[in-house]
């Protein structure tokens, strides 16, 4: 009897903890995805930032929304003036219960499209608030992200790291530093490829990580004319982007779309002979638009 008392305790503790385990195993999963989507919300802020520092955008025209106000027709006085003064007392009576819907029927807002062309914009005309604004919603952001990446694990001075380089980047912003803000930026977006890695997402995925920043760290480099360091980092990427096309499972769903990102790169690195930053610009904008599309 005590034999199988002690039997069926031990079935029941094993029970237990196989329900706790996978109540666990759930939860990892979870906290895992989680991470996985705020580190592509630091992705987009990140890269968002970096294109600002050149007011360059990712669409081709930007709309502009404009007041107009409508002119009244003005009316045939010569023949209502023979009209009887109780129609016109009403509608005075009128004019004034409806006055506001009547200012606004006179308002119209027209919608324009403002052409965005990487050649002509003034990359020195940096909104320094607004980058501002986004490099302080990524400090908040990371406040959570740094908490699920140590509950999986994350090696732990990757996240200081990172932390550091986040701090860094305030500064820079702050003090409205172009160049060191390049660089920091560059330098946070390096560790989105390593978190991925421990947190063991895609393959490809983490590839395209990669190749995005080995191409902001060549980005970073063009204010300061380091031509040097900008074929570097291409050619980096173009060794990155080789497994990706080389991967024939990944290539079935996707071989339209990164053919042409690499095709756009080799562009991009047969441009570098010029050493010109316009020409450059041109093609990192053709480039990041379609690795964004993988």
């Amino acid at each position: 009897m005590i034999k199988k008392r002690k039997i069926f305790i031990f079935l029941i503790l094993t029970f237990i903890l196989l329900l706790t385990g996978c109540g666990k195993n759930k939860k990892d999963e979870d906290v895992n995805k989680k991470a996985i989507q705020e580190l592509d919300y630091l992705d987009t802020k990140i890269v968002s930032i970096l294109n600002k520092l050149n007011n360059i955008t990712l669409r081709n025209y930007t709309l502009n929304e404009d007041q107009i106000q409508k002119e009244e027709n003005s009316s045939n006085s010569t023949s209502k003036d023979n009209k009887d003064d109780n129609t016109n007392e009403q509608k005075e009576s009128d004019s004034q219960s409806s006055n506001s819907s009547k200012t606004e029927e006179t308002n119209i807002t027209v919608t324009s499209m403002e052409p965005k062309s990487v050649l002509t914009i003034n990359k020195d005309d940096i909104d320094w608030n607004e980058i501002k604004s986004e490099i302080e919603t990524i400090n908040e952001a990371w406040s959570i992200v740094l908490l699920d990446l140590s509950y999986l694990n994350v090696d732990n001075n990757d996240i200081l790291s990172f932390s550091s380089a986040l701090n860094d980047t305030l500064i820079s912003v702050k003090d409205e530093n172009k160049i060191n803000t390049l660089t920091n930026c560059s330098k946070l977006y390096s560790f989105i490829p390593k978190f991925e890695k421990q947190l063991k997402d895609n393959q490809e995925i983490q590839d395209i990580k990669q190749v995005k920043a080995y191409l902001l760290n060549a980005y970073s480099n063009v204010e300061q004319n380091n031509w040097v360091d900008i074929e570097k980092n291409i050619a980096s990427a173009d060794d990155i982007f080789k497994k990706i096309t080389g991967n024939s499972e990944y290539m079935k769903n996707k071989e339209y779309k990164a053919n042409k990102t690499y095709v756009l790169l080799k562009e991009l690195q047969n441009s570098l002979k010029y050493k010109n930053k316009d020409i450059f610009y041109l093609k990192y904008k053709n480039l990041i638009e379609s690795i964004n599309m993988l």
